[in-house]
């Protein structure tokens, strides 16, 4: 790939996450002339008229069809889950590179074809599990790997609340389309985490409330080779939104989605850190703070940039398809083997009609 044009960019979905996040972070790295956004793509009307005044010099197009490496150098694919991998595929095969919002895809069965079609393409396969651009989790990262923590003892995250996301379709809540529920929406996201901290599960428990639908709460048991803890996520429940892990020298704390931001203390004693994240650099080997860390829509921009710069041979990816592909690896695991979560409310007739209804999402 030459470097001396902005790389060309196609938004194949123009829903909530690219009017939100995708669309703000490529206005400024078009600022920036890193790239250019020539493409945009949805069937909806009004979704491409949400985004059609932040980048009216882009074509505009229903479908995928007229994408190709002649056209275009890279396209997120911010589409809803189940069209993930076939528009993946097909722009893989035109030529042109892919991030593809998460989860990558409905099953492990599609993700595995995408990952062999980004195997035989030109074009490379990035996958938008962003949160691995935050500051706050690539130090977590660091902490555990140097084990700052000494000898692992334990892990607790509890993710969730109302559900507020701007759905543009009642396909969202059908197990069929979307794929699953909570699990597959924020779960992907916190077990792609504690895989890249931990490493891969042993074993994994799981429940879930889902009675003939979707998940909208669910509780995993999770055994690591160093450690062992417990998840919590919801859709109606507010929780505390932290992630603790502890050990023997100390312990840290995780605030979802606080960007630039750990919480650290130590063994025995009384006071604990609470960090703002700079970037550092050494002069005259004295080490100094320099501007702010990446904040959480900067993390998306962050995200882009790596996949571009991989495109031009000058970093790796990140999140590669092989690296996307093991949190659902897990997810499907868990949807196998799921059990009804406890509901000690229900009456013995409630009860027995649950498990009935529950049998219907395996």
């Amino acid at each position: 790939m030459t470097t001396d044009h902005p790389i060309q960019v196609g938004l194949v979905g123009c829903g909530a996450v690219s009017q939100l996040y995708y669309a703000p972070a490529l206005k400024e790295l078009e600022r920036l002339g890193l790239l250019r956004v020539t493409a945009l793509v949805d069937p909806s009307e009004a979704s491409l008229s949400a985004l059609r005044s932040q980048f009216s010099q882009a074509s505009q197009a229903k479908d995928i069809a007229a994408l190709t490496s002649d056209t275009l150098d890279l396209a997120i694919v911010a589409s809803p889950p189940q069209y993930h991998a076939a528009q993946t595929i097909q722009l893989l095969k035109a030529g042109v590179s892919v991030l593809c919002e998460k989860p990558m895809a409905s099953t492990v069965a599609e993700a595995e074809a995408m990952i062999e079609a980004a195997g035989q393409a030109r074009g490379l396969l990035a996958i938008g599990l962003f949160r691995r651009f935050f500051p706050a989790t690539q130090t977590i990262h660091s902490v555990l790997s140097l084990g700052l923590l000494g000898e692992l003892e334990s892990f607790e995250c509890y993710e969730g609340g109302q559900f507020s996301w701007p759905v543009q379709s009642p396909d969202y809540f059908k197990r069929s389309l979307s794929g699953g529920g909570v699990l597959l929406d924020i779960g992907v996201h916190l077990l792609d985490l504690l895989i890249w901290w931990f490493g891969e599960p042993l074993e994994i428990h799981y429940e879930d409330d889902a009675m003939g639908g979707i998940d909208v709460n669910c509780a995993l048991s999770c055994r690591f080779a160093q450690v062992s803890g417990t998840v919590r996520l919801s859709r109606d429940c507010d929780f505390t939104n932290r992630y603790i892990i502890r050990g023997s020298k100390g312990w840290l704390s995780w605030q979802v989605n606080e960007a630039n931001s750990i919480q650290l203390g130590l063994a025995n004693a009384p006071w604990a850190l609470e960090t703002t994240m700079h970037h550092q650099e050494f002069r005259a080997g004295l080490p100094l703070l320099k501007h702010s860390a990446f904040n959480f829509e900067q993390s998306f921009a962050s995200q882009i940039c790596n996949v571009v710069g991989a495109m031009r041979g000058d970093e790796s990816l990140v999140v590669p398809g092989t690296e996307g592909i093991r949190s659902l690896r897990w997810i499907e695991h868990c949807y196998r083997y799921r059990q009804l979560m406890s509901m000690p409310w229900f009456s013995l007739l409630e009860a027995t009609r649950a498990q009935q209804l529950s049998l219907a999402c395996e």
